[in-house]
């Protein structure tokens, strides 16, 4: 179960959510300028939750993908995620675009629409998701990310880098911790945000890039992978597998395997 510390406390009313590709899509295949690259993506209700409050998004042509996990600890997290996605979807495909995206207004953009249709939901509490998404274009990754969803970069050689800071209460102590310090931090903090799509005013978005190049492989997921999968592990896995669609899957039956204590997405991409 996942809460948030600073939950919004204050839009029209979507039907029940089915994930985005709720059955296994195809292998994307694309080309952006100077760079091509295969994805795949997949949702999963687990074993333990009874409804899959995850979305995810898979745009080649564009580029840009994104996942969200919408807060057990508020009501309707699979509304929350769905209306984020959606946010981001409706932007990137409308006729008039011209590929370039400022993310940090594209989130506000979404959190303002979950933020308002929380004040629907439930005026007291509201509604909220995490929101990590990227657009490669030239080289370059351009990333957004709120919540404790996130993004890996796999590399020949090199280890594994994880490009998003999990915006949970237990990573700010940990930060806040002097180089050789410990400190007790009870679990639950490392489920209990700090930051949330949905929150009144602006949302603090960290804004990223990294540098990409053919051979490189990501993996976009929400925190039931990391529930399930150690970070070590998991840079293993990704080499092990020679598409991405066998690389998701295989994170998906190993997950469930280990109990499925929550909705469990992930979207591969190789270069």
């Amino acid at each position: 179960m996942k809460t948030v510390l600073r939950p919004a406390t204050d839009s029209a009313l979507l039907p029940q959510k089915a994930p985005f590709f709720a059955s296994p899509p195809p292998t994307y295949m694309a080309d952006t300028p100077t760079l091509s690259f295969r994805a795949y993506g997949q949702t999963d209700l687990g074993l333990m939750r009874e409804r899959n409050e995850d979305a995810f998004l898979a745009l080649p042509k564009q580029g840009f993908f994104a996942v969200a996990d919408g807060l057990g600890g508020l009501p309707e997290g699979a509304l929350a995620s769905s209306l984020a996605i959606q946010c981001l979807q409706k932007w990137f495909e409308a006729p008039s675009r011209n590929g370039k995206a400022d993310l940090r207004s594209l989130f506000n953009l979404a959190n303002a629409r979950v933020y308002d249709e929380g004040r629907v939901v439930s005026s007291e509490i509201g509604i909220g998701t995490t929101l990590t998404a990227f657009r490669i274009h030239r080289g370059q990754m351009d990333i957004a990310h709120v919540g404790d969803s996130g993004l890996y970069l796999f590399r020949k050689g090199e280890p594994a880098r994880k490009l998003t800071t999990d915006h949970t209460m237990a990573e700010e102590m940990r930060a806040r911790l002097a180089p050789g310090d410990n400190m007790y931090i009870p679990d639950y903090y490392n489920h209990t945000l700090t930051r949330c799509i949905g929150q009144a005013g602006e949302v603090d978005t960290d804004i990223l890039a990294a540098a990409v190049k053919a051979g490189d492989r990501l993996l976009l997921y929400t925190d039931g992978v990391t529930k399930v999968f150690e970070e070590k592990e998991i840079a293993e896995t990704a080499w092990e597998h020679d598409t991405p669609e066998e690389l998701v899957e295989h994170i998906i039956k190993v997950g469930n395997e280990r109990g499925g204590p929550d909705n469990i997405t992930a979207v591969a991409i190789y270069l």
